[in-house]
């Protein structure tokens, strides 16, 4: 651990500008990684670009407090603009950059932060720390750079502290996922013995819903259909949806949350469709390894939870998924 500290130090202070960007459709573990990060890269007397997508990233305005230097990519890419350093958070796999991979192909020198398991298409980076008994890629930059964060200002330290927190809260589902263990408890107490306040970061993270989201969640929930003696659950959310309610899905919490836990279920595929014959899929399940079939659409992420894209209809994309959830659950059953 103390190599991988110094060596990233080292890659930081020598580069003369650096971007920092995470996989597509961003979430609370990556985005907010990469906003402390940054953060702390400033402090560290060096300047950093985070580059997103044109997602909807409004659920997380409650960080922002204007000192966040970020662009979209599709207004950097008129720019031609190349740098000395990437830093690839929350993501290992060159198939998860989406568009931005050009990017990165043009920088010098890359680091990849990640605790996923590997997937399509390994990033080659000088630097390569993926640790999968992490909960969240927030855990590892903290025990990477704790002594640089307690010497910071007490404005930017609480700020870095809270992005950090809403790792936790994302990737634990505020500490009710498998991967809550006592590490997670400890660096969570240490983010609030410098001055974060849990009760409000949950509220800003999981509550403060609109009417029209809660009822965009209703009409999903309406969908759900139960499968193989009632083991799988799929439920699905289209365009229309929301439209009808003014949403951007993006905006709010990944559906899945809604019906973790409920009873006899082993495996929940959630289909968010994104745009005509292209959906999202979210994948859970504490049975059987859900990333094994998220890597088969390029996708990825965990054990347990895991995601990927699917082309074609919603139909189809149900038929191959039930095929390949159930072919597991056989294999898994015996």
């Amino acid at each position: 651990m103390q190599n991988i500290r110094n060596e990233l130090l080292e890659l930081i202070s020598k580069a003369e500008n650096i971007l920092l960007t995470t996989h597509i459709s961003p979430d609370g573990d990556g985005y907010c990684s990469a906003l402390a990060l940054q953060r702390i890269i400033s402090f560290l007397g060096k300047s950093s670009l985070l580059v997103t997508d044109n997602d909807d990233l409004s659920r997380y305005n409650y960080l922002q407090d204007g000192k966040i230097q970020e662009k979209r990519f599709s207004a950097l890419q008129e720019e031609e603009q190349t740098f000395a350093l990437a830093i690839i958070l929350d993501c290992n796999s060159y198939d998860r950059l989406g568009e931005r991979r050009v990017l990165i192909d043009k920088t010098k020198k890359i680091i990849v932060l990640d605790h996923h398991e590997t997937e399509n298409g390994l990033i080659k980076a000088e630097l390569s720390y993926i640790e999968t008994s992490f909960a969240c890629v927030g855990e590892i930059i903290f025990s990477l750079l704790e002594t640089e964060i307690n010497k910071m200002p007490f404005s930017d330290r609480l700020f870095v502290c809270n992005c950090l927190y809403t790792t936790i809260l994302n990737d634990t589902n505020n500490f009710t996922n498998s991967n809550t263990d006592r590490d997670v408890f400890i660096f969570a107490s240490k983010l609030v013995n410098l001055g974060v306040r849990p009760n409000e970061q949950y509220r800003n993270f999981f509550l403060n819903h609109s009417p029209e989201e809660m009822r965009y969640i209703g009409e999903t929930l309406s969908t759900i259909e139960l499968h193989y003696q009632r083991k799988i659950l799929i439920m699905h959310s289209t365009l229309a949806m929301s439209k009808e309610n003014n949403i951007d899905p993006e905006s709010i919490i990944n559906a899945t949350r809604w019906v973790q836990g409920v009873t006899g279920i082993e495996v929940i595929i959630y289909l968010r469709e994104e745009k005509e014959q292209v959906y999202k899929i979210s994948l859970r399940s504490e049975t059987i390894d859900v990333n094994r079939i998220a890597v088969r659409y390029r996708g990825g992420g965990h054990k347990q939870a895991a995601g990927c894209y699917f082309y074609g209809t919603r139909e189809e994309a149900k038929d191959k998924l039930l095929k390949d959830v159930i072919s597991a659950l056989e294999i898994h059953n015996g």
